[in-house]
C-alpha cells in the first residue's frame, strides 16, 4: 500500500491493493479493509475510529500494545493518534 498527497484535498491517499477487501462501516469504525498476515494465512481488519479518528488493527499485537506492523506497513500511525487519509482502491 502506498501513500501520496492529492492536490485537491491535501490528504494523503492510502491505496488498498487489488485483491484486498474493503469492508462496510459499522457503528464505531469506517475506512475498513482486510490486510493479510505475512507469517500466516490470517486476515486482519484495519479501520479508522469514527469518533477519535485514529487507526487500529484487529491483530493481537495491536490489541495488547496499540502498535503493530500492519499499520506501519501501510504508513499509518500507531498509538491511537488521529490521522486522516483518503482511502482508494488500487495498487
Amino acid at each position: 500500500m502506498s501513500q501520496e498527497t492529492t492536490p485537491d484535498s491535501n490528504l494523503p491517499v492510502l491505496r488498498v491493493p487489488r485483491g484486498e477487501r474493503r469492508l462496510p462501516p459499522n457503528s464505531l469504525w469506517e475506512n475498513r479493509f482486510h490486510i493479510r498476515s505475512e507469517t500466516s494465512n490470517r486476515l486482519y481488519i484495519v479501520a479508522q475510529n469514527k469518533a477519535k479518528r485514529h487507526w487500529a488493527c484487529s491483530c493481537p499485537s495491536y490489541r495488547t500494545r496499540r502498535s503493530c506492523k500492519h499499520l506501519q506497513a501501510v504508513g499509518l500511525p500507531t498509538g491511537e493518534k488521529p490521522y486522516e487519509v483518503r482511502l482508494v482502491e488500487g495498487n
